[in-house]
């Protein structure tokens, strides 16, 4: 050690380290010498036998990973050296203070001696005071042995992680922790938590009845209930979260999206979706999702698989709650001109009388003033929507081999016929609208439309090609519930639910309805989420209005 001024006593900090790796499943060290107690106890006996050597602290890490310096009794010796408490350090081996054999070189060779701090490793037999790094033997031996100590460790890593993939693989759950609404059982699988369970089914009743997550996030704090985080510790759990803003954490707007988007909870097991480059990199890759290990019906569901769907369908729509309502309005995210594609928003006026009344006007009128699509009334929307939900209802329900459950493949088999009829005519349409905008493009350069006309155009057919591969996707999921015995049956439970509908609310809309594509105040197209009229399939779209305004412009 180059030091001028050698102290008479030496003040040392006693440091041991534990990793998790290094445990067995009881706990306890694999290696016993290596436990913290068997460390203390032989680093303490060493300087017991040192006089010039006297102990002010004794840290230890249990459980800290050796790959990195992020240890908290690692930090607190650090700082001691700073405030100049100590001026030694004692440990057991080079790998107990760290297998990154860079960062530990650094410790040994540079910070340790540039601090004028003696560094002592008992059984590597290194004492800074008698040894120099100039010495040969110590400058090839020391760099040696800890690059051994970080090979040891990225082999521990690559077994733990071959490990966790065959498990993954395999079905198991491998997370430390149960998402919220689930506990882990002791043979590793998930089970409902009751009280969470009923939580997370009332945040996904909200959203469908309308609510936004920062409402229903508030509306759970009022009540008192716990967040994912602080429930967990109120279970006695040592749970840390990287979400948490503040000391206490409470639910937030994310929290609630968490919980929302989340497909755990009808009964999909989804795990492996993160990974890291190294053990020696701490930031965290996102991984594409055919690369996730995905068991599907691997435990209880909390949430049916059709409720969860909507609730994606739900979240993808731009809706916002008017100022002072706790729910969106009943046809919120659903209503479409049918003239520019752009979506109609709600406006509520009120009489003298104190009545008001709902209407809704295209946003592309409302910001530009181009289209003539302005004023339909909500009332009329709502009396045509529900006759339109019924008649569809019955034509699905009223057959008795339908009811009786019977004539499944009958079904079937009509189905698939008007799903790929609708799709055949969708991916026409998305053809004719490319054509409809080159032809748009030509008129405006030959000066037959103007800008603001071409403009307006453009973004209705873009509107609609973006509806029709909507549509398309949704209609190819449900190609996939076709053939399915099971699922047919569940689809003819849901409209059956529905059977004796005589009021529309924001459930019955957001279950049954994909959209609702307004022209004018007289022509409405409503297009449910599942085909129920077999014999003859409602059409994917209406072009003539938006085509024979085009043509109009250019007459």
């Amino acid at each position: 050690m180059r030091n001028t001024a050698i102290p008479d006593v030496w003040t040392a900090d006693v440091y041991s380290r534990l990793s998790k790796e290094d445990r067995r499943k009881d706990g306890l060290a694999k290696d016993e010498s290596n436990s913290i107690k068997n460390q203390r106890d032989l680093l303490l006996d060493f300087v017991s036998h040192k006089p010039d050597i006297r102990v002010a602290h004794i840290l230890a890490d249990d459980g800290a990973t050796g790959a990195d310096f992020d240890r908290e009794n690692f930090k607190a010796m650090i700082a001691h050296i700073e405030s100049g408490e100590v001026n030694c350090v004692v440990v057991k081996d080079f790998s107990r203070l760290g297998r990154d054999h860079i960062e530990t070189g650094k410790y040994i060779e540079r910070y340790f001696t540039s601090k004028g701090v003696r560094f002592i490793s008992v059984n590597d037999d290194y004492d800074s005071l008698r040894s120099d790094m100039s010495d040969g033997s110590n400058g090839l031996i020391i760099p040696f042995k800890n690059i051994i100590n970080e090979a040891f460790l990225e082999d521990i890593s690559n077994k733990t992680r071959s490990a966790i993939a065959i498990k993954r693989k395999n079905g198991e759950f491998v997370c430390n922790y149960a998402v919220y609404g689930y506990l882990k059982s002791p043979d590793k699988t998930l089970v409902p938590d009751d009280y969470a369970a009923d939580v997370v089914r009332a945040i996904f009743e909200d959203k469908i009845r309308g609510c936004g997550e920062g409402q229903t996030a508030e509306r759970l704090n009022a009540a008192g209930v716990l967040s994912p985080a602080e429930y967990k510790k109120s279970q006695g759990m040592k749970y840390y979260t990287p979400f948490a803003g503040h000391k206490q954490s409470v639910w937030t707007a994310n929290a609630v999206k968490r919980i929302l988007t989340n497909r755990v909870y009808t009964g999909a097991l989804e795990q492996g979706k993160r990974t890291k480059a190294s053990y020696r990199v701490k930031k965290v890759f996102y991984k594409p999702r055919e690369a996730w290990s995905v068991h599907e019906n691997d435990h209880e569901a909390i949430v049916s698989a059709e409720d969860f769907e909507l609730v994606q369908t739900l979240m993808a729509k731009d809706t916002r709650t008017p100022p002072g309502a706790e729910t969106l309005h009943l046809f919120s995210g659903f209503v479409i001109c049918g003239n520019c594609g752009g979506s109609m928003i709600v406006k509520t006026t009120v009489k003298n009388s104190g009545k008001s009344y709902v209407n809704y006007i295209c946003s592309t009128h409302k910001k530009y003033g181009t289209c003539k699509n302005n004023n339909v009334s909500g009332s009329a929307i709502e009396r045509y929507t529900l006759a339109s939900i019924q008649k569809q209802i019955a034509g699905l329900v009223s057959p008795p081999e339908i009811e009786d459950g019977c004539g499944i493949e009958t079904l079937q088999g009509r189905k698939r016929l008007a799903v790929e009829g609708m799709i055949d005519k969708a991916l026409q349409s998305i053809r004719d609208y490319r054509d409809y905008a080159v032809k748009a493009y030509e008129h405006f350069v030959d000066g037959v439309i103007n800008e603001t006309e071409y403009k307006m155009f453009k973004e209705g057919f873009r509107r609609q090609i973006e509806a029709a591969e909507r549509n398309i996707s949704g209609l190819r999921r449900d190609l996939e519930y076709i053939g399915d015995d099971v699922r047919s049956r569940s689809m003819i439970k849901h409209f059956k639910a529905h059977e004796n509908l005589a009021a529309l609310d924001r459930r019955a809309v957001a279950s049954l309805i994909d959209s609702i594509i307004v022209y004018d105040s007289k022509h409405v197209e409503i297009r449910l989420r599942y085909l129920c009229d077999f014999d003859t399939p409602l059409e994917f779209t209406d072009r003539d209005c938006l085509v024979s305004a085009l043509e109009g412009a250019v007459a």
